[in-house]
């Protein structure tokens, strides 16, 4: 029979169908056991499943034959990346607690959970007349805090342009891995009054960047951020993403963090 390897990964066991199990490791990700002849190259060996599969075997003293091994094979994890699509506006530094501080605190908040789910988090926000990342993708703590300390806010809403990067940056990630999960969260007023193209209607344009983001590896959390205004778009954009909009007005950020946790795994 093959040498077997010294390294023993410990293992919590939640199925056994008979002929292969299914476990959580401590990275949380899932893994399954199989013969070693049908284990593709895996040399990882299930300890547990393999001495199981000898003791079987009978024979008075315990050994270990080549049909008695089983090797784990790790189904990879794969990573959701947190988009925060954030209005700077003037609107967002109203308020008891700002809306822009709320927006900055969830971006944090959903950082010190990164490292257990492997997410990513990124920060798109739009003002005046532009959008920008103001922070890239990243599970650091260290650069989220020095990038949203410079945040500034004031201006109009250019909520296409915003749309519009927040689809570009997704789209470039998703050229580096084709089966990553996006989570796009949007805080905005709604009012979308300046176009990226010159002359365009600014509520067309908002709608088709919204459409243009829908897909199916995507999942979308809307929050109005209590805007008065007739010209809100945001009824019209949770139609298109098919999500519901939620009042953000007078919520904590623990409430925030928690609908956006609710979020993960809904999509249009």
């Amino acid at each position: 029979m093959p040498d077997l390897p010294l390294s023993i990964t410990r293992l919590r066991t939640v199925r056994d169908s008979g002929r292969r199990f299914q476990n959580i490791g401590r990275t949380g990700g899932v893994m399954r056991t199989v013969p070693d002849h049908l284990s593709g190259g895996h040399r990882e060996l299930a300890l547990g499943r393999t001495l199981r599969a000898a003791a079987l075997g009978g024979g008075g003293a315990l050994k270990i034959r080549a049909r008695d091994v089983y090797r784990t094979i790790r189904r990879r994890r794969h990573e959701t990346l947190v988009v925060f699509l954030v209005d700077a506006s003037d609107s967002m530094g109203e308020g008891t607690t700002s809306r822009i501080a709320l927006a900055k605190g969830a971006v944090l908040a959903l950082l010190r959970r990164a490292y257990l789910n492997r997410d990513r988090v990124a920060l798109v926000t739009f003002r005046d007349q532009s959008a920008q990342v103001q922070l890239p993708p990243t599970r650091s703590r260290t650069l989220a805090r020095q990038r949203l300390r410079r945040l500034a806010i004031g201006g109009a809403t250019p909520f296409a342009a915003g749309l519009h990067e927040a689809r570009r940056l997704i789209e470039l990630e998703r050229r580096r891995d084709p089966r990553l999960q996006v989570l796009l969260v949007i805080l905005s007023d709604g009012e979308g009054n300046v176009a990226r193209e010159r002359g365009a209607d600014p509520r067309q344009e908002v709608l088709s960047g919204a459409a243009a983001l829908c897909h199916k590896q995507t999942s979308v959390v809307l929050f109005d951020t209590g805007s008065q205004s007739k010209d809100n778009l945001l009824p019209d954009i949770a139609k298109v993403f098919k999500v519901p909009c939620h009042l953000l007005q007078g919520d904590s950020l623990a409430r925030l963090v928690e609908l956006i946790e609710e979020g993960r795994g809904s999509g249009p």
